[in-house]
């Protein structure tokens, strides 16, 4: 109401031959004032990694938005997946990072607007310990399996892909959750895990010294990335200026050339209908797992 009234009178000031671009500068001084009296814009971003280098990774994307923005940008995650999911749904964020699945299910359930999809697909990796390594995925049988994020779509693709293979969960192997990949690594090396099933970003991040006696035994899906969207609480016109600057900031500037060096992905596309209509064979699945894991 009170940007309708600000127009209305910069309109009629300009019908006195006031000209245009005073009308422009009042509009920035009136929006300037305006955004110093909001609070912080909160980016909420799923714990896939630990909340250091999370915080890490998305610090160029921060000070790109809160310099196009002309607002303080915050990036929040959450302790799990599962308490994401939930303050998500609840609309504690302004923006997510989220998992492919976990954003068709909130785009559907809570309201969700898609604005851009990771590129590229994010490699599903079966990974064991140089030391101790598997031959076949058969060998699988009777051991167990290390998962940092259990609730994943890779973790969805990959659970589908055992099966194919003739090995059920519960049944021909058992299954080991861990918060992050920070430590997943160290669970294969001791032998606490026959092998794990992770990301390639998530097999990326783990620690040099650890990633090196580790040893990939199969890439078995390439699945979409995560999306990036915004949630009920932030206002059409705003959603339309993050989605612009998104587009810049991958746009080869300095800040996006860190954070895609950093994170692996190389750039964004549109999450369009389709792209996100391609999901919903895991929807059902996806909404199954957080029931149980709440």
């Amino acid at each position: 109401m009170v940007l309708k009234q600000t127009r209305r009178v910069l309109s009629a000031r300009l019908t006195r031959r006031q000209s245009p671009g005073a009308v422009a500068i009042a509009l920035a001084a009136w929006a300037g004032r305006s955004r110093a009296q909001e609070p912080p814009l909160e980016l909420g971003v799923i714990p896939n990694l630990s909340a250091r280098v999370l915080l890490a990774q998305y610090q160029p994307m921060r000070e790109f938005l809160a310099r196009r923005l002309g607002r303080a940008v915050q990036v929040s995650t959450a302790p799990n997946w599962a308490s994401f999911y939930r303050r998500t749904a609840a609309h504690e964020y302004d923006l997510v990072v989220t998992a492919a699945n976990l954003a068709r299910v909130a785009q559907h359930d809570s309201g969700l607007v898609p604005l851009v999809a990771y590129q590229p697909h994010i490699k599903g990796l079966l990974v064991a310990a140089k030391a101790r390594p598997l031959t076949q995925v058969s060998e699988l049988r009777g051991k167990v399996l290390g998962l940092p994020n259990p609730l994943s779509l890779v973790t969805l693709r990959g659970m589908q892909w055992l099966a194919r293979q003739g090995l059920a969960r519960d049944a021909d192997f058992r299954t080991l959750s861990t918060s992050t990949d920070d430590n997943v690594g160290n669970l294969v090396l001791r032998g606490e895990c026959a092998a794990a099933m992770l990301s390639g970003g998530e097999f990326r991040a783990i620690p040099d010294e650890v990633r090196e006696r580790l040893m990939v035994v199969q890439v078995f899906a390439d699945v979409p990335g995560f999306v990036l969207a915004a949630t009920p609480r932030l206002p059409a016109g705003p959603r339309n200026v993050v989605g612009q600057a998104l587009s810049d900031f991958a746009r080869d500037t300095p800040e996006g050339r860190s954070f895609f060096a950093a994170t692996g992905f190389s750039g964004f596309t549109e999450a369009s209908a389709a792209w996100m209509g391609a999901l919903d064979d895991v929807a059902a699945e996806t909404r199954r797992l957080f029931a149980a894991a709440s």
